[in-house]
């Protein structure tokens, strides 16, 4: 480990032996995070979780610090749950996600997450509380902590932050209450195996759960983006033979080209940019000027929320 290595190391052990962790009265806490930076997966299994839980929490929210919205720096809400109260730009892009696949759900934005959490119990009674990329966030307490782990790339070069992708050291898988492999079906079996093994080690769990991203088709857009909006998703078939073109701007979007190839796509070219990424005029511009009329560009859901303002230009 190097000086740099060391000293984030510090930082981030000492940040949380410094933070007093503090329960909510009455509601149950889940937080789904990472100990990497990400292309984990944590806004597909947030919305899973949240359904899965929904019979028995009917009552629920995401707490978020909205990550590239303008105002993750203070609390809103963001969706009441059945209205849309800020647009992306403001709350970033995944809580936005959330809300819109989420309806009836409350989803809260801010760095301030215990505030947010105090005045959703205050004024709505809410009983469960979902905590987006809650890992490394030690002033809530919680009742269970689920990490989840790309199969394809678990630890980068095994490096802390800034030299590598680790946000802390591995050994800290101690404190998961569940471990959920991502991408699992892009890994052969015995690679998958062996990493489970080494994180049933690490971390002293006694299962280690493993998942796979799966297109349930795609959207022909633009179309109407609230939680009540009805969508009509279409065959991904569409792709078989085509020649496609990939634009994305996420953690990990050689993972989003494989599952264009394996629903049948002759060529996959990719168009990427760095995650979360504002796209410009410029950008499209550029994308426009790449793309020949009839060639078919598919994105990503996330991509979309930020790409919506440029609908007119790219219809």
């Amino acid at each position: 480990m190097n000086p740099l290595e060391k000293l984030y190391s510090f930082g981030n052990s000492l940040h949380r032996r410094m933070t007093r962790s503090v329960r909510i009265p009455g509601a149950k806490i889940l937080s789904i995070g990472n100990i990497t930076t990400g292309g984990t997966g944590k806004t597909p299994a947030t919305i899973y979780f949240s359904k899965l839980l929904r019979a028995e929490f009917p009552n629920q929210a995401v707490l978020s610090r909205g990550y590239g919205g303008r105002l993750s720096h203070e609390t809103n809400l963001l969706s009441d749950g059945f209205r849309l109260l800020m647009g992306s730009d403001d709350s970033g892009d995944e809580p936005y996600l959330m809300a819109v696949n989420l309806p009836g759900v409350k989803v809260a934005v801010g760095r301030n997450r215990l505030k947010n959490a105090q005045r959703l119990v205050h004024d709505f009674g809410t009983s469960l509380f979902l905590l987006d990329d809650g890992f490394q966030h030690y002033r809530i307490g919680r009742d269970a902590d689920v990490v989840l782990i790309d199969a394809t790339n678990p630890f980068g070069s095994g490096r802390l932050l800034p030299q590598g992708i680790l946000r802390e050291p591995v050994e800290n898988l101690n404190r998961a209450s569940a471990i959920v492999l991502t991408k699992t079906d892009l890994v052969p079996l015995t690679a998958l195996e062996e990493l489970r093994e080494k994180l049933q080690k690490i971390s002293g769990l006694s299962h280690i759960f493993i998942s796979r991203h799966a297109s349930k088709g795609l959207v022909k857009i633009p179309h109407e983006y609230t939680p009540q909006a009805k969508t009509h998703i279409v065959s991904a078939d569409i792709l078989k033979h085509e020649s496609v073109w990939a634009l994305s701007a996420i953690a990990n979007s050689r993972a989003c080209d494989e599952m264009l190839r394996r629903a049948g796509a002759e060529s996959v070219t990719q168009i990427s940019f760095r995650d979360h990424h504002d796209f410009s005029a410029r950008d499209i511009e550029m994308i426009l000027s790449r793309v020949k009329p009839y060639d078919l560009v598919v994105t990503t859901e996330k991509d979309y929320v930020r790409l919506r303002k440029h609908m007119d230009a790219l219809k």
